[in-house]
């Protein structure tokens, strides 16, 4: 908590919001929770924030800001790509909150956001493709690394009120692999089973960097 005499401001309030989402989620980020953060009235807020949603569109902006790819940079396309997963992976990670947000087009795409996008499309314009199938291919990038950071950080996102006690019965892909499970396992999965090599199939960043490599090989092809 800060000082009651600290003079609020958006940036200030913006950076509460971010340490509470953080530790707690969206499902604990309150204007209310800010303001206790803060040690000021919650009704003080508002001079400076017009809403939640205000809010969180600004977290969403500045947590960006904070994770921008090398604008002045011009590296050749396979390299921007791999830049930019690296950017976005490490952004998933410290703020795992951000996948939820991303995820509603209200949220996201701002000036930051696009700039991002800008830098990552140029790249792809060295195939001989034009803007429009450049972009496309940019935003297949950030759909994919999205994807994959929404598994590796899902469990931080579910609200533990929702959490039930006992686990519930369930073959999983780990105890395919690993051989342990006792329920008939489906025909061709199965054959996964104590394969060491089946292992980088339970680590997304390993599953990331494979399926990026995937994406890679596929926009080369679909160029020419």
């Amino acid at each position: 908590m800060t000082s009651g005499t600290t003079k609020l401001s958006p940036a200030v309030i913006v950076d509460a919001a971010i340490r509470i989402a953080d530790a707690r989620g969206l499902n604990g980020l309150s204007m209310r929770r800010v303001a206790d953060e803060l040690g000021v009235g919650a009704m003080s807020l508002y001079r400076h924030v017009a809403d939640k949603e205000a809010l969180l569109l600004a977290m969403s902006e500045e947590v960006t800001q904070r994770y921008t790819y090398p604008s002045e940079a011009a590296p050749p396309w396979q390299e921007r790509v791999r830049i930019a997963v690296d950017v976005d992976w490490e952004l998933y990670q410290r703020h795992p909150w951000v996948v939820l947000a991303y995820s509603s087009p209200r949220l996201s795409y701002g000036e930051a956001s696009l700039e991002c996008l800008d830098w990552l499309s140029a790249g792809f314009l060295e195939l001989g493709v034009g803007i429009e199938r450049a972009t496309d291919m940019a935003l297949t990038v950030w759909s994919f690394v999205h994807g994959v950071a929404l598994m590796a950080v899902g469990d931080k996102l579910i609200d533990d009120q929702v959490r039930g006690e006992s686990e519930v019965p369930s073959v999983r892909l780990s105890d395919v692999i690993a051989g342990h499970s006792d329920a008939a396992m489906p025909e061709h999965l199965a054959r996964l089973a104590g394969r060491p090599d089946a292992a980088h199939l339970l680590d997304p960043r390993a599953r990331l960097d494979t399926g990026i490599g995937y994406l890679c090989a596929g926009f080369g092809a679909a160029a020419h």
